[in-house]
């Protein structure tokens, strides 16, 4: 197993552990207080431990090498995962708010503690440190699941913040505050659900995972390539793979063009650590033609 696949599963380690320690706390208060939100928040730390799992394993497999049925190697597993954490997100989110509307049915007259708002001012902290922890390591690694991870994390922040200032509330007798700020949560957590789907689907889908404009610098610093073209990028953030379309001198010959399609492939990878492959279609500028007159 390499060193990205290694860091990236401690750092996920230790989110799962802090995540089911948080869970634990704020259940366990939420279901003794009968404050909604604080369990609401508390089932989804539990979540994110659950997905914390599986982000684990998804992270165990990606890190298989390349083999002939898979000639890009796995790490679209990643994706898939955070997919995952986001439908669990939604489905979590409706639970909530169906307990919310519960309690506008059937309201209660809810007490709260100091103990209460320690643990709730503890877990903010731990969250906070979480999420930026997170993010350094994600960009570090370049790492999808991490940074996904992350700012769900900061969801969280905010979340637990909401809850906080709920619960002030709910000290001055606004009881009914506690199904409204329980919403508030699960509109949250929703809308950082659809943001993963969507980030992870375009993984999937192979859109751009690369600024094309950083491929042109490198390429132009090259003599005697007139232009590229047609320049594509897929694959992951950790894991990229580039085609595109060299023109050269016509004056060229075939093993002069073959070295400077090589070298822009050297310098690419030597320059971006994540670029995984270049694949480079050589035209000559008295030869460019769409691919369209052949049909």
């Amino acid at each position: 197993m390499n060193d990205y696949h290694g860091e990236v599963k401690k750092v996920i380690m230790i989110v799962l552990i802090l995540n089911i320690i948080m869970a634990t706390l704020k259940i366990g208060y939420g279901v003794y207080s009968g404050i909604l939100s604080i369990s609401a928040d508390g089932y989804d730390s539990l979540l994110d431990s659950l997905a914390n799992i599986v982000a684990y394993i998804a992270v165990s497999l990606s890190s298989r090498p390349e083999d002939k049925n898979h000639p890009y190697g796995y790490a679209k597993i990643e994706a898939f995962a955070s997919i995952l954490i986001g439908i669990s997100l939604i489905i979590v989110s409706y639970e909530i708010i169906s307990q919310a509307f519960d309690k506008f049915l059937h309201p209660q007259t809810l007490e709260i503690s100091t103990v209460g708002f320690i643990i709730m001012i503890t877990t903010l902290l731990i969250n906070i440190a979480l999420s930026r922890y997170e993010l350094k390591k994600g960009k570090q690694l370049k790492s999808d699941l991490l940074i996904a991870d992350s700012d769900h994390t900061k969801s969280d922040v905010l979340v637990t913040s909401i809850v906080i200032f709920g619960l002030i509330l709910v000290r001055f007798n606004l009881s009914i505050m506690d199904p409204i700020i329980s919403i508030i949560i699960a509109l949250i957590i929703i809308k950082t659900g659809i943001e993963i789907l969507k980030n992870n689907f375009n993984i999937l889908l192979d859109a751009n995972v690369m600024p094309t404009a950083n491929i042109y610098n490198i390429v132009y610093k090259i003599d005697g390539i007139d232009n590229i073209h047609n320049v594509r990028t897929r694959g992951t953030t950790s894991n990229v793979y580039i085609d595109m379309h060299m023109v050269v001198s016509s004056d060229l010959t075939v093993k002069e063009a073959y070295q400077k399609a090589c070298l822009v492939k050297k310098n690419l990878i030597d320059e971006y650590d994540e670029v995984k492959d270049v694949i480079i279609q050589i035209e000559s500028e008295e030869g460019i033609y769409d691919a369209k007159d052949l049909k």
